[in-house]
């Protein structure tokens, strides 16, 4: 799915067991590297990295809309062209794409909403 132009990394640290849907886990992994592999159309690098993080009160002052607790954390960066500043404001929009809609149905779903 990602082309063989683009190298692919994955780190992985043993996460706490969590409540979510792993369906929308593995759909949510796809856009992203799908988005990505887009994103460096000469290839690249791709990784993929799990770990566990504990926030604290401090941390959460800056972030009113995060709790303080433990979390997994699933993070996946790319060496491909990066996004405009309007676009970083509007990722996780429902249904928002950079996509055209015949580039979104090639996939055969709706486009990628950047999540």
């Amino acid at each position: 799915m990602i082309g063989k132009d683009v190298e692919l990394k994955i780190v992985t640290v043993p996460l706490d067991a969590i409540k979510a849907d792993p369906t929308q886990i593995e759909q949510v992994i796809m856009n992203l590297c799908i988005n990505a592999r887009d994103a460096m159309p000469t290839g690249g690098r791709l990784l993929i990295e799990t770990e566990m993080v504990d926030l604290d009160e401090a941390y959460c002052r800056f972030y009113p809309h995060v709790a303080p607790g433990r979390y997994a954390v699933i993070s996946v960066s790319d060496t491909g062209m990066g996004m405009d500043a309007e676009t970083k404001e509007r990722i996780f929009e429902p249904f928002f794409t950079t996509k055209s809609r015949e580039k979104g149905r090639e996939w055969g779903w709706p486009p990628c909403t950047g999540l």
